[in-house]
C-alpha cells in the first residue's frame, strides 16, 4: 500500500471515530437534558388555593379548584382547568414507594376500562427532586405504561401547594362545576370501578377513607437527599 493510500485510509478511520464521539457526545447532552426538564419544569396556577389537606375532615369542600397549566411528562401541554367536567387529580411522588405501588394498579385498571366522557383523570407529577431515587418522573411513568395527561410541577411543588399539600399518593375529586368534591390519599385509598361512575353522574363524593400516605417532605428535605447509587 503506497503512502497516499495509507494517508487517504488513516484520515478515513480518524473521520469515522469523530463522528462517533460526536454522535454520543450529543446523545449525552439530549438524555442530561432530559433529565433536567422534569426538574425544571414551569407552571402556571391562577385562583385561590386549596386549604391544606386533612386527614378525616375535608376543610376544602365546595371550594373552587385553581387551575394549572404547564408541560406533560410527554412534553406536551397539559391543564387543570374548570372546563364542565368533572376530575379525578392523582398527585404522585417519584421516589414515593407508595406511588410506585399505585401505578401499576392504575394502569392495569385503565387497561380494561374507559374514562367517561365528562371526566377527566389527570395526574401530577410533584415534590420533583433529582436528588431524590427514581427520577427522572416522566421516565418512570412511561415506562409504567402510563398513558394519562400528567402534570410536571415546578421545584417548588406549586401544583402541589395549590391543591393543599396531599400526602402520596393523594387524589382530589373535583364536581363539573369546578367545586372540589373531597380529597383522600393512600394507596389503594380509591376504586375507581366505583368512583367514575358517581363523577359521571354527577354525584358529589364527599369524603373517603384515607389511606396509608407518604408524608409531603420540606424542600429543605427534598434537598439534603443524596443520590442514590
Amino acid at each position: 500500500m503506497d503512502d497516499k493510500l495509507k494517508t487517504i485510509l488513516l484520515w478515513s478511520i480518524g473521520a469515522i471515530v469523530m463522528i462517533g464521539i460526536i454522535v454520543v457526545v450529543l446523545n449525552g447532552v439530549s438524555d442530561t437534558a432530559d433529565d433536567l426538564a422534569d426538574s425544571q419544569a414551569e407552571v402556571t396556577v391562577t385562583g385561590e388555593p386549596l386549604a391544606p389537606y386533612s386527614q378525616g375532615f375535608e376543610p376544602a369542600a365546595g371550594q373552587v379548584i385553581p387551575e394549572a397549566s404547564g408541560i406533560g411528562i410527554d412534553g406536551q401541554p397539559v391543564s387543570i382547568a374548570n372546563n364542565g367536567k368533572a376530575k379525578a387529580i392523582v398527585f404522585l411522588a417519584h421516589w414515593c414507594p407508595n406511588c410506585q405501588a399505585e401505578i401499576p394498579v392504575l394502569v392495569d385498571w385503565l387497561e380494561t376500562n374507559e374514562i367517561p366522557e365528562n371526566v377527566e383523570l389527570i395526574g401530577v407529577a410533584t415534590a420533583i427532586s433529582r436528588l431524590r431515587t427514581n427520577y427522572p418522573p416522566s421516565d418512570w411513568l412511561i415506562t409504567e405504561g402510563w398513558t394519562q395527561p400528567t402534570l410536571l410541577d415546578d421545584q417548588d411543588s406549586s401544583v402541589g401547594l395549590a391543591f393543599g399539600g396531599l400526602p402520596f399518593p393523594g387524589w382530589a375529586f373535583v364536581n363539573a362545576d369546578g367545586t372540589l368534591a373531597t380529597r383522600v390519599s393512600g394507596a389503594g385509598s380509591v376504586d375507581l370501578d366505583v368512583i367514575m361512575p358517581l363523577l359521571a353522574a354527577g354525584v358529589n363524593l364527599g369524603e373517603l377513607s384515607p389511606g396509608q400516605a407518604t408524608p409531603v417532605p420540606t424542600q429543605e428535605e427534598l434537598s439534603e437527599e443524596t443520590p442514590s447509587e
